[in-house]
């Protein structure tokens, strides 16, 4: 049976990416936790999907000018668009909600508002999850595939995942293609569920099912169709309702 991944801090339950939403999907004991992590031009490790403010909360700019005073008087916005009172979390401030619960951690290293990795990101996140002693439980990713190299060079303890969707593969010259290079490289494939289904055939022949990952199903229907086909991990922003369809099939 596949896993329960809480994409974002399960964003379409709890603020994206927010300390209220890691607490609520601890409380839940779902399988693992996706965020995303920048790093400021203070050297500040902070969780936040975007490169800029704009979207998920009352600021505007680049997230990387962020300091650590003023990623606090931020607001976050709720699902439904409501501010809560709540800043930009450090990754320190999230890992302390999560790293003494049993759930896996998977870490989106991201790209500054010009679409550039951070330099020095990867040996950064790796010596704060190593100093909390979370390697066996953490997985890096990222769509960069430098990035990726970089993580399987300087953090090779650490689980790796790529993940890919229909603009990325075509990019790398298709899917057969894109798996064929990251062969070896990774231990999961995360796979967008609208390139997942019009390739699955040739995803099913070129990779095992359970080394993949296929993200973001909200739908019930959707949830149902990738409960049957069993990916290692079904990526949800509603973690929930994937909860309860798989409930739906294998009662208790």
């Amino acid at each position: 049976m596949s896993k329960i991944m809480a994409h974002r801090g399960a964003r379409n339950l709890w603020a994206e990416n927010s300390a209220h939403g890691f607490r609520q999907t601890v409380a839940h004991g779902f399988d693992a936790i996706e965020f995303d992590v920048h790093l400021t031009d203070a050297e500040e490790l902070v969780v936040i999907h975007d490169a800029t403010l704009d979207r998920t909360t009352d600021g505007t700019g680049p997230v990387r000018h962020l300091t650590p005073e003023s990623r606090k008087t931020l607001r976050l916005r709720g699902p439904d668009g409501a501010l809560i009172a709540e800043g930009v979390p450090s990754l320190a401030e999230v890992l302390d909600i999560l790293s003494p619960h049993p759930v896996d951690l998977y870490v989106e290293l991201k790209s500054d508002e010009t679409g550039r990795p951070y330099p020095g990101m990867v040996a950064k996140i790796a010596e704060i999850l190593r100093a909390r002693g979370l390697q066996s439980r953490s997985v890096l990713h990222s769509f960069d595939i430098t990035v990726v190299r970089e993580i399987r060079e300087m953090a090779p303890e650490f689980g790796c995942l790529i993940s890919v969707n229909r603009e990325w593969a075509e990019r790398q010259g298709g899917i057969g293609a894109f798996l064929s290079d990251v062969e070896g490289l990774v231990d999961v494939v995360g796979i967008h569920h609208e390139l997942y289904e019009a390739e699955f055939e040739l995803i099913e022949r070129l990779r095992p099912i359970g080394a993949t990952s296929v993200w973001t199903v909200n739908d019930s229907d959707l949830i149902r169709r990738w409960i049957a086909r069993g990916p290692g991990f079904v990526v949800s922003d509603n973690p929930v309702l994937v909860r309860e369809l798989m409930n739906e099939d294998c009662p208790a």
